[in-house]
């Protein structure tokens, strides 16, 4: 509904906190040359000019691992798989689980795999938001081939006790795609042949055949159907704690104006806290005395 392409991007030399040679992560990419977000905000905010390919790109999400697998979701949302090297959860031993995101970047949140309760040990990739209110997604053998079970969790209440494998026939599933009418198209193996088949949840194994070349493995089935247009996400939320101000952006088929760029887009400011907060080294505190129009932007990070 943008104009933005969403893809996972490791740019040359970069290396991950396991010492790969590799480090994906999501970015935005304008192809209109840096007109979508021009049109969407009066200028280019943090574009990085690629004039090889005539385009802008951002990144909008930072994570010392890799961040992969990006699909837009229903409402608007960006779903992506998340490597969470460090930190405590899983026994301190990581976790491939699942996030999501807005076009922005500004509102990374945890969907589900990084807790004990949620299979954290089996990596989660290739999901996919299905018209039935699950996330259907392949459980991986390990954290390189992308092959393994099909499982789901609810979207709206994604907890341990709303997830559940589907296949239990010894197969190998990957490439998962639910379709608008309630099916799942899956590329599938009993061996060493993958194919394109329909899914049945009832029966916990493949359906109908869809497509097999003998002579290669068959990946990434993408039906073409007319996308739902999500409703339009803000851009920036807070927490209770903080002095914030938000920035919602208004929907280009209720604008008629055209050829004037910061008519494109509503900014509403608020203040979630009280104005007399002590000045100190805490994020809940002032930092020091700021003015209006002082702060002319800002960015956001999730990971250094």
């Amino acid at each position: 509904k943008t104009g933005f392409l969403m893809c996972s991007y490791s740019p040359e030399g970069s290396m991950d906190e396991f010492g790969r040679p590799f480090a994906f992560d999501l970015y935005r990419l304008d192809p209109q040359g840096g007109k979508s977000m021009d049109r969407i905000c009066g200028h280019l905010l943090v574009g990085i000019d690629m004039p090889n390919v005539d385009t802008v790109i951002d990144q909008i999400t930072y994570n010392v691992s890799s961040n992969f697998d990006p699909t837009l979701t229903r409402d608007g949302n960006i779903l992506y798989s998340s490597t969470q090297g460090n930190g405590t959860h899983n026994f301190s031993r990581g976790s491939t689980c699942l996030l999501v995101n807005n076009w922005t970047g500004a509102y990374p949140r945890h969907i589900y795999g990084n807790e004990v309760s949620e299979q954290p040990d089996a990596p989660k990739v290739q999901a996919k938001e299905s018209s039935d209110g699950y996330v259907y997604y392949i459980e991986a053998l390990d954290s390189n081939s992308g092959i393994g079970n099909l499982s789901r969790v609810s979207w709206t209440t994604p907890a341990a006790k709303t997830q559940s494998r589907l296949n239990h026939d010894g197969r190998l599933y990957r490439s998962p795609h639910p379709l608008p009418d309630g099916r799942l198209m899956i590329s599938s193996a009993e061996r060493g042949d993958f194919g394109i088949y329909f899914f049945c949840v009832d029966k916990g194994t493949v359906s109908e055949l869809v497509y097999d070349d003998p002579e290669w493995n068959d990946h990434q089935p993408q039906p073409v159907y007319p996308r739902y247009r999500p409703r339009w996400i803000n851009a920036f939320t807070a927490g209770n704690e903080f002095g914030v101000t938000t920035v919602t952006y208004q929907p280009f088929d209720q604008v008629k104006v055209e050829g004037y760029p910061h008519s494109w887009s509503t900014t509403i400011c608020f203040d979630t806290t009280l104005t007399n907060l002590p000045y100190g080294p805490y994020a809940h505190q002032r930092a020091k005395e700021v003015g209006h129009g002082d702060i002319k932007a800002i960015r956001v990070l999730n990971a250094v």
